[in-house]
């Protein structure tokens, strides 16, 4: 009976071990991946828009004129041809400024022409007047020396000598008048002649006297007066002639220069005038509004891909708004075959590359595939992480237009046969970010082997392997379980000897169970001679 407890507790000592190696197979065997050949496609999703071959922009920029105030434009989705009135526009006083500016243009000009002729008046005219200030300066200057050297002096000694002859005329008289008095009384004549001659002297004398008493004061007035008046007029004269001619040097070639500024400054005012009214006809001629090409008129504008300030634009756009010169808010979508703007994240940049293979998949037709290849990718982001595609469709799809989304998937890569496996199962090293590796299976109850491999461009699922990797190899999809099992190994040996420190009765139990378990061995043959081998290796 003993024994027979013992075999059954062997027996069962020795299914734990090989209950546990196959709840360890069964996992290892989840975690297992056979390498082989599989089609191989990497791609890019990118989020597009369909725009047009031809996006005119409508945008008035008037050189001067800035008051554009709206009467009236076309709706949106309106189709237009070419020349059609798109957008009125308030012009009278537009052409009111361009009449006053005209006006004034002929007034300038006409100024001009007077200028232009007083200026050569005044060129040949300041010569001249500058000969006469320097001729009448030379005179002054000469009649003052001689006035100095000569005429002072004869003018005060001929008052001088005109006072000397009248008083000498009235002696003289006074002594005739005397001598005849003196001799009428010795002759003989008749009293009347004698009167008569006496009468004529008494006159004279009387003159004489007068002419004296003329001579006398017109004397005293030249000394006094008259020929000092002369000397200060003469020097006058002269510093006058000095300083006239002193103007006529400094006025004169000044007043020709400045004429000359002046037809300049003419003559550029003119021409700001005549700009003026040129950039206000040019202004005026481009309005109203019209579409220089045909299409389907969007308001806003196409910017990267998508369209921006409709709603700005209808609200500028409607009767009473003012037209923003500064940015269009028409667009006219013309004919042709659409194409992609599409945005690729910089993380897929790699994967788009121009002349790829894509698919287009509107949004308003999920179903809907059509065939498109790359035609260029900018070299420069559009805004931050983010860079521009331009895709074209390879065929037509009439009910698509200008505007709508779309998925656009770029062929990166597509191999129908690959050595491909799943992503998780390719490792980093620690020390190396840029080194790969894979975990080979090397079998049962053996530790995995690292091996390093060269992967090329993964999808969402797999990378491919390049190098390192062959068909039928075994890797795991996990990293093994060898690493940590030294820890939990040294618990095992340490749980025994805690239970033997706590339970010293079952070490006796265990000695004649090995005993019996000798003696019996011929009877399970088999299966206890295989259970106890496996146990040790667990």
């Amino acid at each position: 009976m003993i024994r027979r407890l013992v075999v059954l507790l062997v027996c069962g000592l020795c299914a734990l071990p090989s209950a546990g190696g196959a709840a360890e197979s069964q996992p290892a065997a989840a975690n297992a991946y056979k390498v082989k050949l599989l089609p191989f496609k990497v791609e890019a999703r990118l989020e597009g828009t369909f725009e047009s071959p031809q996006m005119t922009r409508i945008l008035v920029q008037p050189k001067r004129w800035t008051q554009l105030t709206v009467e009236e434009a076309v709706p949106h989705g309106t189709r237009v041809e070419k020349g059609d009135v798109l957008i009125k526009v308030e012009t009278d006083k537009l052409d009111e400024a361009i009449r006053e500016l005209e006006i004034g243009q002929r007034l300038a000009d006409l100024n001009h022409g007077l200028m232009e002729r007083e200026l050569a008046r005044l060129v040949k005219a300041t010569p001249l007047q500058l000969e006469a200030a320097r001729r009448a300066a030379r005179i002054a200057a000469e009649d003052y020396k001689r006035y100095q050297e000569k005429e002072s002096k004869l003018e005060a000694e001929a008052v001088d000598v005109s006072l000397k002859a009248a008083n000498f005329s009235l002696e003289n008289a006074l002594e005739e008048l005397e001598q005849l008095e003196k001799m009428y009384e010795q002759d003989e004549l008749t009293e009347e002649t004698e009167e008569i001659v006496l009468k004529r002297a008494r006159f004279q004398a009387e003159l004489s006297r007068f002419s004296n008493k003329l001579s006398a004061n017109r004397h005293d007035r030249a000394v006094k007066l008259d020929l000092p008046r002369v000397k200060e007029r003469e020097e006058s004269v002269a510093r006058l002639a000095e300083i006239e001619l002193e103007r006529a040097n400094d006025a004169l070639p000044t007043t020709l220069v400045r004429m000359r500024v002046e037809l300049e400054k003419s003559a550029n005012d003119r021409r700001k005038v005549a700009e003026q009214l040129a950039e206000l006809k040019a202004d005026r001629g481009l309005l109203p509004v019209k579409a220089p090409v045909a299409g389907i008129v969007y308001y806003g504008r196409w910017l990267q891909g998508r369209w921006v300030a409709a709603d700005d634009a209808a609200t500028k756009l409607r009767s009473g708004g003012t037209l923003d010169t500064r940015e269009a808010s028409l667009t006219i979508v013309g004919p042709g075959r659409l194409s992609i703007a599409a945005n690729v994240p910089e993380k897929e940049l790699a994967k788009v590359a121009a002349e790829a293979a894509a698919v287009v998949l509107p949004r308003a037709f999920p179903e809907t595939r059509i065939p498109a290849r790359v035609r260029s990718v900018s070299s420069l982001p559009i805004s931050n992480g983010r860079f521009e595609a331009k895709v074209d469709l390879l065929d037509e799809k009439p009910q698509l237009v200008a505007g709508m989304e779309a998925e656009v998937r770029v062929t990166a890569v597509a191999k129908p046969e690959a050595v491909a496996i799943p992503r998780k199962a390719v490792f980093s090293d620690e020390l190396d970010d840029g080194l790969r590796f894979v975990w080979i299976a090397s079998g049962e109850g053996k530790e995995p082997v690292k091996r390093t491999v060269t992967v090329g461009r993964s999808n969402d699922e797999l990378t491919e392997i390049v190098a390192g990797l062959s068909v039928g190899d075994e890797i795991l999809l996990e990293k093994p379980a060898a690493r940590p099992a030294p820890k939990p190994a040294a618990k095992p040996e340490e749980k025994p000897v805690a239970k033997a420190e706590e339970k010293p009765a079952e070490k006796p139990s265990a000695k004649p169970e090995e005993k019996p378990a000798e003696k019996p061995a011929e009877k399970p043959a088999e299966k206890p001679v295989e259970k106890p081998a496996d146990a040790p290796a667990g």
